[in-house]
């Protein structure tokens, strides 16, 4: 009888430490920090070449849809007579989850370093730039990103500069 008792009670007591309670799933869905890196394709809208380069980003995506996203990117190869770009951005970030796809859309404000042909001259540019893509995750760690962006750079030689292209790199989360 006692063992009867015994068994039963070791059985009710290791029956809790087999669930999952709500506590971990949960605290999965808080606010996090990724940190990266990129590469980059984009097309200066100004001569004929596509200038390469790499860059970095920083999301702190908060409960929810909605984060915040920084980028430095450092368009310095392939230079044709040493035009070259650089951008710093900020902006929001409104993303959706899929299981492992994670689409997302921004808009980030920013400044546009543009290096003028020969180095004759050197300019700082205020630019909009409306983007999007898709990060998927691999493990709760790692995301591979692919990424666009149409940026519209104000007041360039009295004119506007339309730079664009695509970004493809990888991303940790922090937290």
């Amino acid at each position: 009888m006692i063992k009867r008792y015994l068994l039963a009670s070791l059985l009710f007591l290791s029956v809790p430490a087999l669930l999952n309670g709500q506590a971990v799933p949960a605290a999965r869905g808080g606010s996090h920090l990724v940190a990266g890196g990129f590469f980059s394709e984009f097309s200066p809208d100004y001569g004929p070449n596509q200038l390469l380069g790499i860059g970095t980003f920083v999301d702190f995506n908060v409960r929810g849809h909605l984060g915040v996203e920084a980028e430095g990117r450092f368009l310095r190869f392939k230079q044709v007579y040493s035009v070259h770009e650089d951008n710093y951005e900020l902006g929001p970030r409104y993303r959706w989850r899929f299981g492992r796809w994670e689409p997302y859309a921004k808009f980030m404000v920013g400044n546009g370093q543009f290096n003028f042909p020969f180095s004759y001259g050197h300019g700082g540019y205020l630019f909009v730039a409306p983007g999007g893509g898709v990060d998927i995750h691999f493990h709760h760690r790692f995301t591979v990103r692919g990424d666009y962006e149409y940026q519209h750079w104000f007041d360039f030689q009295n004119s506007s500069l339309t730079p664009n292209g695509f970004s493809a790199g990888i991303g940790y989360r922090i937290f």
